[in-house]
């Protein structure tokens, strides 16, 4: 599990990364020449039935891949795996998970991403370490069954809901006990006035992602957000930068601004009110080198990237 560090979120680094580790293989063939040694494995789709012969052999297998495989369940043998801390099933066709996935009780991270899951998948909860979910891309998914659920989720901090049709968020997510970290980007018909009212009830919010929302304006309800120390609002390349600054800017705690690729090739004359910044991440806008330079020269203490 990464740890939170406010200004990791300026290359917003894949919770993935996890997994990156030495020991790390693609090949199942040269995993099964010292199996023990191996840490992460990125499976190839065509070994997934070797996986469940082979699998008791993983004893030290702490991260496995098994991306755009087109599967329809989790191959059997992946419970076998005791030491498994991250599960990666994104791009495939889930719409659940074996009952026997409670056999990994060291499990952390887990990323359902683009998938067809309609239905959370209630075995997650007998994973009592269980710390970051990726939902993202299930479309389909009951969002107020799902976060209802979520909430048994003692130590859950991360959560990744992106590109998931979002318009009105549940009030159940109000009753997160731990969360620091959640990602609702790609959910372009939000209601950012709701979402806010809402979020502004979890205490432990440091992190918030609204990404590629096609937000036009920030609310005035951001004020409510006095917990946020991170923001992220890439591409938005049609948001009014003006009086949406001028509302972020009453968030006192906020630490770090991301604003990248949203065509941007100005900034307020008065920038005051982003002086409490420790950074403010501007890349792949279209702003004049005499004003960046202005926009560094105003923030002083701020790291400005372009």
């Amino acid at each position: 599990m990464r740890k939170v560090l406010f200004f990791v979120i300026i290359s917003i680094i894949p919770f993935t990364i996890v997994g990156q580790n030495k020991g790390n293989t693609s090949s199942f063939e040269e995993a099964l020449k010292e199996p023990k040694k191996v840490k992460s494995l990125h499976l190839v789709c065509k070994d997934t039935l070797n996986l469940m012969k082979e699998a008791e052999k993983l004893i030290n297998l702490e991260s496995l891949y098994l991306n755009e495989c087109k599967l329809e369940s989790l191959p059997i043998g992946v419970e076998k795996m005791k030491n498994l801390r991250l599960l990666n099933v994104q791009d495939n066709n889930l719409s659940s998970l074996p009952l026997q996935l409670k056999e990994l009780q060291k499990i952390t991270v887990v990323n359902l991403r683009n998938n067809n899951f309609r239905n959370f998948p209630e075995i997650l909860l007998e994973l009592p370490l269980l710390r970051e979910i990726d939902l993202s891309g299930n479309s389909k998914l009951e969002l107020s069954k799902a976060t209802y659920a979520l909430t048994k989720i003692e130590n859950l901090d991360f959560l990744y809901l992106n590109n998931n049709d979002i318009t009105i968020l549940p009030k159940t997510i109000s009753n997160f006990q731990k969360i620091k970290e959640l990602h609702l980007s790609k959910n372009p018909h939000i209601n950012l006035i709701e979402c806010f009212k809402i979020l502004s009830q979890l205490k432990t919010l440091k992190i918030l992602a609204l990404a590629n929302n096609n937000i036009r304006i920030i609310p005035t309800e951001i004020k409510l957000m006095l917990q946020l120390n991170g923001l992220v609002l890439d591409n938005n390349p049609n948001i009014e930068i003006m009086e949406s600054i001028a509302r972020i800017g009453q968030l006192k705690n906020l630490k770090v601004l991301l604003m990248r690729n949203s065509k941007l090739n100005v900034l307020p004359k008065n920038l005051n009110i982003l002086k409490r910044l420790s950074v403010l991440e501007l890349s792949g806008n279209n702003f004049s080198e005499e004003e960046k330079s202005r926009i560094k020269t105003a923030l002083p203490n701020t790291k400005v990237i372009f």
